[in-house]
């Protein structure tokens, strides 16, 4: 029955008002139909609105908590500092497990790819050192100098931090002053050069003119101020940021190199995370920095009395923790063969100070500054060359980074030394068990010289380290990588130094002579390792005989120690006897050689007038 059929059999008013009744229902649900779609939509700008307002209220509160909140700033850059850090590292851990997990059709192909994966993990590493500065510079520069053991792409990579680092602006100079000296830059100083001298990981440099205020005061607590010249100084300021972000830095690389241990078990390099974590706090205290200085300026005291040392260790005037105000000095790079040429001073003779000076702290006095790249060690005209060596002044810098050598292990590397330059392999293999606590003698011999096996057993450590030498050892600390980090993770914290200061010391040596057939770094060194192992041992033996009493057996071993000293002595000093007269000789055969052609050049009529 349909719908029209109902309506016809009900009464006209009642079929009315049940339409009506429909018709209000009908308009009564549309109506709450609408009411529901203009809630929701009321409800979705709604929370539309909110959402934006909290975005925008958060990003505002969040801008200016970071523009006036230093304690919202340092988390927030501390957390930017750590992706970065962070990011770097898994790129790199993923490019190096993808590309040594690949099969290659050849050794060649895999050399090839190795090769390209080290620069390019090189090159993103750099970046980011680049923009995080400070430890991670450090570390960078650590990387440079670690051609024993790191492939060549990472070490010329990041060859560059060795001189380009950020400077910290004059405003933040400014606020460091007034923070940690208690007075503004203007009142120290007469002037100031806000131009730095020369910026480095850690701090800058600036050359500056004491007011006269600031030398009264001086003068009133008995501190050095000379003359009207001593006024000028150089300023040494540590990068600011370094107190917010140094702790945090360091517990970042610790990290990284964990992970990455995780993901390379045969990694072992975190010592090299432990010994950054030591050094770092160390090189940042210019107090302790300032002990240092005198320290080893007291060490050589009597030989610069005696004239016997071109060394010169820069007076410190005061220092703060995070300031130092030292004697300025003029002068250049240790490598600046060009200032060398300009000043007439030999760069042979100058490699040879710099050895006498080094094999010195090691071998004799067991306190060795650890950092001596370049940068570091300033050559300049004698200032008193009647009561100088040399007609030039070694000037060492940056005393942050020493090591105490304990007394077993000076003696000891003086042994050791003293085995490979007489290449006594018995001796070699026992003494680098006593230095390093490894049997692989071999190798360590090598990481210690930067020299091929075959070059230390045939004694010809003075022969020069040709191009190929140096890219056959690279390779060879690729090929030998878990033994290379076997051993540097069982050497004692002072001998991963002592390897450092080797290489940059080597580094440098053979830039000052790189013209020279024949060196005698190898044989300066002898001289001072000879000497300690005589007086270690001389020393013991007069021990032993006020213990238990003289007795023919001690004067013999007394006597045979003294022979060997003086005999291995007597043979070095000869070698460079010998070197230096072939110098000479040389030396009076290009003159002679030159004088020949200039007559040979000469028109007769001039030479007859000559003759005249």
């Amino acid at each position: 029955m349909n719908q029209s059929r109902l309506l016809l059999g009900r009464p006209a008013t009642t079929t009315a008002l049940w339409q009506r009744r429909c018709y209000a229902t009908i308009q009564q649900q549309q109506q709450q139909q609408i009411q529901k779609k203009s809630l929701v939509r009321r409800t979705v700008n709604g929370a539309a609105m909110a959402t934006l307002a909290t975005t925008v209220t958060v990003g505002v509160g969040g801008t200016i908590l970071y523009k006036t909140n230093d304690r919202f700033r340092h988390v927030g850059n501390a957390l930017e500092r750590c992706s970065i850090a962070g990011g770097v590292g898994a790129k790199v851990a993923f490019d190096y497990q993808r590309t040594l997990s690949k099969d290659y059709p050849d050794e060649a192909i895999f050399e090839e790819a190795k090769r390209a994966c080290h620069q390019r993990c090189a090159e993103r590493v750099l970046v980011a050192i680049q923009r995080l500065g400070g430890v991670y510079v450090k570390l960078g520069q650590h990387i440079s100098v670690m051609q024993y053991l790191l492939p060549n792409e990472w070490c010329q990579t990041m060859r560059v931090l060795q001189d380009r680092c950020d400077p910290t602006s004059p405003q933040d100079i400014r606020e460091l002053f007034l923070s940690d000296y208690g007075l503004p830059v203007e009142q120290v100083f007469e002037e100031f050069d806000y131009t730095p001298l020369g910026v480095a990981s850690l701090a800058q440099v600036h050359r500056a003119r004491l007011s006269k205020q600031s030398v009264q005061l001086m003068e009133q607590n008995e501190q050095w101020i000379d003359d009207e010249a001593d006024r000028w100084v150089a300023v040494k300021l540590q990068h600011p940021y370094l107190d917010d972000y140094c702790q945090l830095d360091m517990d970042t690389v610790s990290f990284i190199f964990e992970i990455v241990k995780r993901v390379f078990p045969d990694f072992g390099f975190d010592w090299f995370a432990e010994e950054m974590r030591e050094s770092i706090p160390k090189e940042l205290d210019f107090v302790h920095e300032t002990q240092n200085a005198r320290r080893v300026e007291a060490n050589f005291a009597e030989e610069s009395s005696r004239n016997r040392t071109s060394l010169v260790i820069p007076r410190v005037v005061w220092a703060k923790r995070r300031i130092m105000c030292m004697e300025f000095i003029n002068g250049s790079r240790v490598d600046d063969l060009e200032y060398m040429k300009q000043h007439n001073i030999d760069p042979k003779q100058v490699s040879s100070e710099l050895t006498r000076v080094f094999s010195e702290m090691i071998f004799l006095h067991g306190f060795v500054h650890c950092d001596p790249h370049p940068g570091n060690v300033f050559i300049r005209p004698a200032k008193n060359p009647k009561h100088s060596k040399h007609n030039f002044d070694l000037v060492l810098l940056d005393h942050g980074l020493y090591r105490d050598l304990s007394e077993d292990l000076r003696s000891n590397y003086a042994h050791l030394w003293t085995s490979l330059l007489k290449a006594d392999e018995e001796g070699i293999r026992k003494y680098s068990y006593r230095v390093g606590g490894t049997d692989i003698y071999q190798l360590f011999a090598c990481m210690l010289t930067g020299r091929e096996w075959d070059k230390i057993s045939q004694s010809d450590l003075n022969s020069v380290r040709e191009s190929d030498e140096v890219g056959r050892m690279s390779d060879g600390a690729m090929t030998y990588l878990v033994q290379v980090a076997d051993i540097l993770g069982k050497l004692p914290r002072p001998v991963l130094l002592l390897l450092k200061t080797n290489d940059l010391l080597r580094h440098v040596d053979e830039k000052l002579n790189k013209v020279a057939d024949d060196r005698v770094t190898y044989v300066i060194m002898g001289s001072y390792c000879s000497k300690a192992v005589w007086l270690d041992t001389k020393r013991y033996i007069v021990e032993r005989i006020k213990m238990v009493g003289f007795s023919f057996d001690l004067l013999k071993q007394l006597f045979s120690a003294w022979w060997q000293y003086e005999k291995l002595a007597y043979a070095l000093w000869l070698y460079q006897f010998s070197v230096k007269w072939a110098d000479r000789l040389n030396w009076i055969k290009k003159k002679k050689g030159h004088s020949e052609i200039s007559q040979l050049n000469t028109p007769n009529h001039d030479r007859a007038a000559l003759e005249i």
